[in-house]
């Protein structure tokens, strides 16, 4: 039996058209589904601090986390971070770094490999990267690996900045290089960066001769240089061996020879040239095995370099061998007589006498790259073709 009221209306219709009302009325306010979202977000951020914070649960308060010797402690890194995330950033990238020590005052971050706990005071936090971390997950941040972002004046990096190897005779170098003016200085190597030999305040580089010129820098790990009479590039590398060798004479490469009955010049070893030395002979003395180091270098399909257009240039080494990348592609892999040199004096950019053009993204990383790695460091700065 259905129930009236004294009207006539349906009392079980009328709960249900309240009921419909009510429904509608809750959805319709936007205060509340307001309220409803901030509450979902409150938990959502609770969530990731959680999350966070347990994954910073190895930072240790007042602690530092230096070297076992701390007399001779040389940190990996040491650079200025404006929080320890960044600083923990930094180490995740290295993987040769087990932790670090901030200091919150100062900002400065150390990199650490085998450290050892100490306390003090409240401005010193250290943080140990978990076992079992493995190296393919680790993201590598070629931002942090820029020693040169862009110049096309002279420029110097400091040699504490360049980390050594994580192995012996294995690391990269990546730049980016725009030619605008071939003639700048046209008829000396031209300077675009070395690390090693020192160049003293107001020295300038003036040479023709390679052989002179290794003789007054003889450590360069590595060089780049810009040919004196073409658009070449020649990569330089002190390496050390055993060496049990005869060593005879050999003219320089890209010289200008001039005949002074006819007053005709041409540069030597150019493609088709009039002069090249193909024998490389030794004068057939024999020498005692010792330990030799010299400046090798090789010109290997860097010949002709675009004017006018950005090109990357990746010289990878792997022990005794050198890869030669062009625009992330392998053009050329050498086998070097000796193992790479490292020494831990600065880096020297576009000293005076130079090329016409700039350079960017001037990286060094302290390890042999991968493919997939020098297409990161390319995606930094997109090669315009």
């Amino acid at each position: 039996m259905v129930s009236k009221n004294n009207n006539g209306i349906d009392l079980m219709n009328k709960s249900e058209l309240f009921k419909d009302k009510q429904d509608i009325h809750i959805f319709s306010n936007i205060y509340l589904i307001a309220g409803i979202m901030i509450i979902g977000l409150l938990f959502v951020g609770y969530a990731v601090y959680y999350v966070i914070n347990n994954s910073n649960q190895s930072i240790l308060d007042n602690r530092s986390y230096y070297g076992s010797n701390i007399a001779n402690y040389q940190p990996l890194f040491q650079s200025k971070e404006k929080t320890i995330s960044d600083c923990i950033n930094n180490c995740n990238s290295d993987i040769t770094c087990d932790g670090i020590t901030y200091n919150s005052d100062t900002q400065e971050c150390l990199g650490t490999k085998e450290g050892q706990l100490r306390n003090e005071n409240s401005n010193y936090s250290a943080w140990i990267k978990p076992p079992n971390v493995s190296i393919d997950t680790l993201t590598k941040d070629f931002t942090k690996a820029v020693l040169v972002g862009y110049t096309k004046t002279m420029t110097t990096v400091d040699g504490n900045r360049i980390q050594n190897p994580y192995i012996i005779g294995n690391f990269s170098y990546s730049f980016n290089i725009i030619i605008y003016d071939f003639y700048k200085n046209y008829g000396s190597w031209r300077h675009i960066f070395h690390k090693g030999t020192p160049i003293n305040t107001g020295t300038i580089l003036n040479y023709q001769s390679w052989e002179n010129l290794i003789i007054d820098y003889p450590n360069q790990s590595i060089g780049v240089w810009l040919a004196p009479f073409t658009n070449n590039l020649r990569i330089a590398l002190t390496t050390t061996s055993m060496a049990n060798k005869a060593y005879g004479k050999y003219d320089d490469a890209f010289v200008q020879k001039c005949d002074n009955a006819t007053n005709n010049c041409y540069i030597t070893d150019t493609p088709n040239g009039k002069w090249a030395d193909t024998s490389h002979a030794g004068d057939g003395s024999i020498s005692k095995t010792r330990f030799s180091t010299y400046v090798e270098f090789f010109d290997h399909d860097l010949q002709n370099i675009p004017l006018n257009t950005q090109v990357n240039i990746t010289i990878n080494f792997r022990g005794r061998d050198a890869e030669v990348l062009y625009n992330g592609k392998i053009v050329k892999i050498i086998s070097l007589d000796g193992i790479p040199d490292t020494n831990k004096s600065s880096l020297y950019v576009m000293n005076d006498i130079t090329f016409g053009g700039e350079i960017n993204n001037l990286i060094y990383y302290p390890d042999a790259l991968k493919l997939g790695d020098i297409q990161s460091i390319i995606a930094l700065s997109p090669i315009v073709k």
